[in-house]
């Protein structure tokens, strides 16, 4: 049953309309079926993508696309799914996870099971497959995949991890990269300035590139330079570029780091508000956490990083080089984490201690429990290659005043493994869920109808995705079938393997990849490209 209302103002009506606006509605989209159907979907409710409220109706659906929704169809199929009691809803589109290996998981039940048909792999600071046209024609997996062309892995493959700005020679070579991969397909430049070595890159280099990636659908997405003490400088950098590129602007995981920067959100909503009211295209994803994942490379200045491993090795070995490294790193703490030495649990890279925290750490080698001894931890563990972490640091009240903005998209920022392998955030199994299940359904934080255009048309819109995120006449049949009561997240950052629960049924062009509650082996996912030029694009998605 719904609980009591999380955002304060926040009604059902502001809900939907947050949502509409340049989405047609379904009712336009209602047909009779005729002639024989592969499937029909029968007798669910049918939430459409678009905010509008939902109508029981059947869904027809013909060669991987809609073909009629009305209800009581009059119609023949080969397979019928009974959705009684169900809601049918357009397929999950995740903006942001990290799948550079999906080939190694073709099936990612881990994501698949929270309703999402759709990935975008803004591939912030993953290496890029290169070249990318070979290896998307080649792809054969489960749900849709498009890419982006990365900026992290052509400024590593240029000039490896030098801290400097690039010459005009390297410049030109990382031009030719980018221009390179969208003539792949890639649908645009994605950038992860918080790591290295992207973090070295100046604004000017970030236009230059975006600028070698503006074509028509093309759009700027990027982990900003920085989500704590300086986001607002960051988002003002972010729309610089965009304008100077002509590109759209989208943002991943947006989010306030850091206990001294809670309760930012609205003067940063209002940044981004005054880009849109001036025409700028803008838009952004949320995760339903207030821990995120990365790099323990966030927790120390990226100076010291410069060169790799060994060169920072080198430095933590030097006593004044090393004492700058640790008052900066002090500095950087509470700005990067909720301040205490259990903001930090560590995942892969301290063998032992994965789910365990900094403070268990202290304790286990004999060290005192303060931050002092926290931070040579932290310096000494970088110095054998680092690890991966999982830090508390943000405010629910910030994160659901993000979710509430009609700009704002759902995201996981998930990872891909093998199931029981690491030690991974809960978002990599529940993020879709838990928004659904904990914040719309017990929580009452917006209605179920506003909540679905998050997941489908309001990213489907920020991506530019043509014929998905919204249950329509002749769009591609990507569709999440679930049960409102049951639907909900099971990992926890305690027990993260654990798969989320109420996804009954997901279809991804018109086949069934979840069928029963039960993973098939299909693998119908087709890659998204914003374009081909160069090459005849097997195996792409036409409407792409």
């Amino acid at each position: 049953m719904p609980g009591k209302p999380v955002a304060d103002g926040w009604s059902r009506r502001a809900a939907i309309g947050a949502v509409l606006g340049a989405i047609p509605v379904m009712g336009g989209a209602l047909r009779a079926a005729s002639g024989g159907h592969d499937l029909l979907v029968r007798g669910g409710q049918v939430i459409d993508g678009t905010g509008a409220a939902r109508i029981r109706a059947d869904v027809a659906i013909r060669a991987g696309r809609i073909a009629a929704i009305a209800p009581d169809l009059a119609a023949d199929a080969r397979d019928v799914i009974d959705a009684s009691g169900l809601i049918v809803a357009p397929g999950f589109i995740e903006p942001h996870a990290h799948i550079t290996d999906i080939a190694t998981f073709p099936r990612p039940e881990n994501l698949l099971r929270q309703g999402i048909t759709t990935i975008a792999n803004s591939l912030h600071s993953l290496d890029q497959p290169y070249p990318l046209a070979p290896f998307l024609s080649a792809l054969r997996v489960a749900p849709n995949t498009l890419w982006t062309a990365g900026h992290s892995w052509a400024r590593k493959h240029v000039m490896g991890l030098a801290n400097r700005a690039p010459t005009s020679g390297e410049l030109a070579r990382m031009r030719h990269l980018v221009r390179e991969a969208m003539d792949d397909g890639a649908f645009g430049l994605g950038t992860g300035l918080e790591y290295i070595p992207a973090a070295y890159a100046r604004t000017d280099e970030l236009v230059a590139l975006a600028r070698a990636a503006a074509r028509p659908g093309a759009l700027y997405v990027t982990h900003l330079r920085d989500e704590g003490a300086r986001l607002r400088e960051a988002i003002d950098e972010a729309l610089e570029i965009g304008r100077a590129a002509k590109l759209p602007v989208h943002i991943s995981h947006l989010k306030i780091t850091g206990m001294r920067h809670w309760g930012l959100a609205p003067a940063m909503l209002a940044r981004i508000d005054d880009a849109r009211a001036a025409g700028q295209r803008v838009s952004f994803d949320v995760y339903p956490y207030t821990a995120y994942s990365t790099y323990s490379t966030v927790l120390l200045p990226p100076w010291s990083l410069a060169g790799g491993d060994r060169e920072f090795a080198a430095r933590a070995a030097d006593g004044a080089t090393r004492a700058r490294i640790v008052a900066e790193a002090r500095t950087l703490y509470p700005i990067q984490t909720g301040g205490q030495l259990d903001s930090l649990r560590f995942r892969d890279g301290v063998s032992g201690f994965a789910g365990r925290t900094l403070g268990d750490y202290l304790a286990a080698n004999g060290r005192p429990p303060t931050l002092d001894a926290g931070i040579d931890a932290i310096v000494d563990l970088q110095a054998r290659g680092g690890f991966t972490g999982i830090f508390e640091a943000m405010s629910e009240r910030d994160m659901l005043d993000f979710l509430a903005h009609p700009a704002a998209s759902l995201s996981s920022d998930g990872d891909l493994f093998a199931f029981g392998a690491g030690f991974p955030h809960p978002r990599s199994y529940g993020a879709f869920p838990r928004f659904l299940g904990h914040y719309v359904r017990d929580r009452a934080l917006m209605p179920l109808e506003a909540a679905i255009a998050k997941t489908t048309s309001v990213p489907a819109r920020a991506l530019g995705l043509k014929g998905r995120g919204v249950l329509a006449i002749g769009h591609h049949a990507d569709i999440t079938i679930f049960d409102e009561a049951a639907i909900a997240d099971r990992s926890t950052f305690a027990d993260p393997h654990r798969h989320s629960e109420g996804v009954i049924h997901l279809l991804v062009n018109g086949v069934p990849v979840i069928r029963d509650s039960r993973l098939r082996e299909a693998l119908p996912g087709q890659v998204i490209r914003r374009g081909c030029a160069r090459t005849a694009c097997r195996n792409r998605d036409p409407s792409g």
